[in-house]
């Protein structure tokens, strides 16, 4: 039988054995999690930036690399804020950081923040970012995750410029309005009043001159109609609201000064606003063919899509079209914009041009 000496040692290995595992597997463990965490940070799409309580590099993800134009091992220990702060704000950076290190307070911790980053090359954009404190022992350490905001910012003002050309427009048109209904229809009814009040004054003296009169009455009275008429097809054809966006189409080409050939595949209705930025993007784009293109012909074409509806107007004239040089179409890209749908020219010189815009719809 075996002594309690041996029974004591093989006790004593097997509890080594059992501490050398544990320990073996706790470092596989950290292991994993560390190639995890590394996985993670290389795949992520924002910056991960770390910085130590000195204010020097870290650790730098493969995304802050692409943003800033900086390798990891060039700048790992090298201080943050002479890397991707721009001058003028590196003084307020490391106050901040001297402040929290002092007191515990930091006005940027926990909170995302609009500010400005600079690249390797100098060059500074806007970024969003948010920084917080590593939970671990010892020394604080700091993470920052930034998100390269230029696109975003192009595009609020793009929108804030977008509405403010819809404001203007709103207010030209309406000045449009008023002059042609003071200049034309007005004048035409305010002729038309006196010439009443004549006729009334002689009917009973000079039945036939009263006849003549009302004779120029009926004319005055159909000249102010036919102009109300047009004016009223300018804001929004009776055509498009009783018959929809092929028949309106049909009647605009027939009234353009050169040959048009139309062609849809839309049969049923679509949204009105839908409708009516189609038509305009169309009467817009064969007014511009008219007057500047030189076109012997010119085509419109409707296409429903499953999730879209696009109207092509092409012609064959002389091309080099500048859709910035005007504000008609920049006026409909805004209206198409608000539909969430976008416009496109191509107008290569000699080669005629194509207008193009899609709205979607289900």
């Amino acid at each position: 039988m075996p002594d309690d000496h041996l029974l004591e040692t093989m006790a004593s290995l097997g509890r080594q054995i059992g501490q050398f595992i544990e320990r073996a597997d706790a470092h596989a463990s950290m292991h994993d999690s560390e190639a995890r965490m590394r996985a993670i940070l290389e795949a992520a799409l924002d910056c991960v930036v770390t910085m130590d309580e000195h204010g020097c590099v870290v650790e730098f993800n493969p995304a802050a690399e692409r943003t800033f134009g900086y390798a990891r091992e060039d700048i790992v220990g090298l201080e943050m804020a002479e890397l991707i702060v721009p001058e003028r704000l590196r003084e307020l950076h490391r106050r901040g950081l001297q402040r929290y290190l002092e007191t515990g307070e930091g006005a940027v911790l926990n909170r995302r923040i609009e500010i400005t980053g600079m690249r390797a090359d100098g060059s500074e954009f806007p970024v969003e970012l948010a920084i917080t404190r590593i939970p671990v022992p010892g020394r604080p350490m700091f993470t920052g995750y930034l998100r390269d905001i230029t696109e975003r910012k192009r595009s609020e003002q793009e929108l804030r410029a977008s509405r403010a050309r819809i404001v203007q427009a709103t207010d030209a048109e309406r000045r449009r309005l008023e002059r042609d209904l003071h200049d034309g229809a007005q004048q035409r009814l305010v002729a038309l009043s006196l010439s009443l009040r004549l006729i009334r004054s002689r009917v009973e003296a000079d039945p036939a001159d009263a006849a003549g009169l009302l004779d120029e009455a009926i004319e005055e009275l159909a000249g102010a109609t036919s102009e109300l008429r047009e004016l009223a097809r300018g804001i929004h054809p009776a055509i498009l609201t009783d018959r929809g966006l092929g028949a309106a189409l049909k009647a605009l080409a027939a009234r353009a000064p050169l040959p048009v050939e139309v062609e849809s595949d839309v049969t049923d209705r679509l949204p009105p606003p839908v409708e009516a930025a189609l038509y305009f993007v169309a009467a817009e784009a064969l007014t511009n063919v008219a007057r500047y293109a030189n076109a012997t012909r010119a085509e419109v074409r409707v296409r429903r899509g499953a999730a879209s509806v696009t109207v092509d107007v092409s012609d064959d004239g002389i091309g080099g079209a500048d859709p910035s040089s005007g504000s008609g179409l920049r006026g409909l890209s805004d209206r198409i914009a608000a539909l969430d749908g976008a416009i496109e020219v191509t107008s290569p010189p000699g080669q005629g041009t194509v207008v193009k815009a899609a709205i979607p719809c289900g």
